[in-house]
């Protein structure tokens, strides 16, 4: 018996193709070449419409094969150089108008499997396929044939050799192409012949293995490098398990626009394409041009991510969506593309907290320059909270709890219980609300609310912060001289409590004992990390810039403190005390 033909379509000693995570990421455009006859084809993408018909019925397809069982190795093919519709290792394929049409067991193709396309005519096809790139996990079945397709350059492909030598498992071992007659025919000189990126193979594996490329890269997501709005950034891992230097490339590229043959389908639609930086040591690099390393033999290195979301041009409102692939190839052929995408709120509503550091203050008792602040000789760092709502208005907070409402359940017509009213968390200023609320962390056995607050404020009701210009919020803060938060004021000190020697309950005037004093605050923020790290979230997540205050009536000249601030967004809540 032809040796050949023994492994068409998997007789005796064929397997499952090895199983795929599908890694739902962002757009690519695969144009997969039919030739007349047989072909094998891996799919990288995943359509957003997968019907085989909408798939391959703009080609003259005469049917499309999947093999759906781990082998039993004993099990052989009567007549293995026909494929049988009836066979139930095979699901097929038939277009509508094809007389075996009823025979269709596969209604949907999938991104990571292989399949076996007859194309009908004496004419090449090309099919395009738009859809989403995926990034294949490997689980090969050892001591059997696996139908697999691997991630190789098209313009300077591997041979199978060299793509195979570092895996024990695979190294050596039998490989098959299928040829258009639908034979498969053994690669007879490995060393001289090359993958097609977008073909499947059979290939033996003779033991364990996880081999996906003699350059593996893995990632925390499985779909790919996801930035939704609470993931800032992504680290990819790369292992070089080869004897060998690799030389690595890194670029970003543009996703193709959603594309869909099913007219009801609502695809989210891309703003744009992703920002990155990448770190390089402790600082962060704009990620503009290609990135290069070398790996030494049998390493790994470790490549870390940030989005650049204020680059990100979206929307005046809502949320937008950013999508690309990032591109990875060595020196010897192997190609990845990774899905990536980004979520960005086009507004700067919600909490934001962080710190001030302050490390200079003015001199009152120089006679020239009694307001310039100069250098302090140690830095003093105290709790700064704003809280911008839906129209971009600005208040200064003093402190705000975090609570949830719970969600609220009813029936649907069928009496099945449904969420009516879907659970939120509230930001509470006015304490005498929060019994109103649920806690969203646990303390001492109880649900609590998570709270934030800044002592070196002494207001109650959040102040509002007027805006004099698009990148400055200045408040003022006004403290009476009988505010028993007042720090002149000591209510068991005799000189601090604004009574009178005899202890008469009407107070002294005021400068007698305490003083009325007022803060004027000034935010100026900067479109640059005044650390000059270059953080990748900043002017969206994270911003900042000079903090600037002017301290009247504690001297009889202003003293004036500066130095810088950072302000992180905490939630994106956009309403104080659930809007009541």
């Amino acid at each position: 018996m032809d040796r050949r033909v023994l492994i068409t379509f998997v007789g005796g000693v064929a397997m499952l193709l090895a199983s795929a995570v599908p890694a739902w990421g962002e757009w690519e455009r695969q144009t997969v070449r039919l030739e007349p006859g047989w072909n094998a084809v891996y799919l990288e993408v995943q359509p957003d419409a997968n019907e085989c018909d909408a798939v391959f019925g703009d080609a003259p397809v005469e049917s499309v094969w999947f093999w759906n069982k781990r082998f039993d190795p004993k099990q052989f093919v009567r007549n293995p150089s026909e494929l049988v519709p009836e066979l139930p290792d095979w699901i097929t394929w038939f277009p509508s108008e094809s007389p075996k049409a009823f025979l269709t067991t596969l209604h949907a193709v999938i991104a990571g499997d292989c399949y076996l396309v007859q194309l009908g005519g004496s004419e090449p096809v090309d099919v395009e396929i738009v859809g989403r790139a995926l990034v294949r996990k490997y689980d090969w079945l050892p001591d059997a044939l696996n139908l697999v397709g691997f991630p190789v350059s098209e313009e300077e492909p591997p041979t199978f050799a060299s793509f195979f030598s570092g895996d024990k498992a695979l190294a050596g071992q039998q490989i098959y192409r299928i040829t258009r007659e639908g034979l498969a025919e053994a690669i007879e000189n490995p060393a001289a012949e090359t993958l097609n990126r977008g073909e499947a193979y059979w290939v033996y594996c003779k033991g364990e293995s996880k081999f996906a490329a003699p350059l593996a890269i893995s990632y925390d997501i499985s779909d790919g490098l996801q930035f939704s709005e609470q993931v800032d950034e992504q680290a990819v891992l790369f292992t070089n398990d080869t004897g060998e230097v690799k030389n690595v490339t890194v670029k970003l590229l543009p996703s193709a626009q959603p594309m869909s043959k099913n007219s009801k389908a609502n695809l989210q639609s891309i703003a744009g394409q992703v920002k990155l930086s990448y770190q390089n040591y402790l600082l962060w690099e704009d990620f503009e041009e290609p990135i290069t390393f070398a790996m030494p033999p049998n390493s790994t290195q470790k490549l870390i991510l940030g989005v650049r979301r204020a680059d990100m041009d979206g929307d005046t409102a809502g949320l937008s969506h950013y999508a690309g692939l990032l591109e990875i190839a060595d020196d010897q052929g192997t190609l990845y593309r990774v899905p990536v995408s980004a979520d960005k709120i086009n507004s700067d509503g919600g909490l934001w907290a962080g710190t001030v550091t302050l490390n200079m203050v003015s001199e009152a008792a120089n006679p020239e320059h009694p307001d310039v602040p100069t250098p302090a000789s140690g830095e003093f760092n105290f709790r700064l909270i704003v809280h911008v709502d839906e129209s971009g208005a600005a208040k200064l907070l003093q402190h705000v709890t975090l609570m949830q409402v719970q969600p609220a359940y009813g029936t649907d017509g069928e009496g099945n219980q449904i969420v009516t009213t879907p659970s939120r968390y509230v930001l509470i200023t006015d304490d005498s609300l929060l019994p109103q609320y649920e806690g969203v962390a646990m303390r001492d056995g109880a649900v609590v609310g998570r709270r934030i607050t800044s002592p070196v404020f002494a207001f109650d009701t959040p102040l509002d912060m007027i805006e004099p210009q698009t990148d400055v919020l200045v408040a003022t803060v006004s403290m009476d001289y009988l505010d028993p938060k007042n720090p002149f004021v000591h209510t068991f000190h005799p000189d601090h409590d604004n009574l009178t020697e005899r202890f008469e309950t009407a107070p002294l005037p005021e400068g007698f004992e305490s003083f009325t004093f007022t803060r004027s605050i000034r935010l100026e923020f900067s479109e640059q990390d005044p650390e000059a790290l270059n953080l990748p979230s900043w002017g969206y997540s994270i911003i900042g810039g000079t903090y600037r205050e002017t301290i009247t009536g504690v001297h009889r000249t202003p003293i004036v403190v500066e130095g810088t601030f950072k302000l992180t967004r905490v939630s994106d809540v956009l309403e104080l005390n659930d809007g009541q």
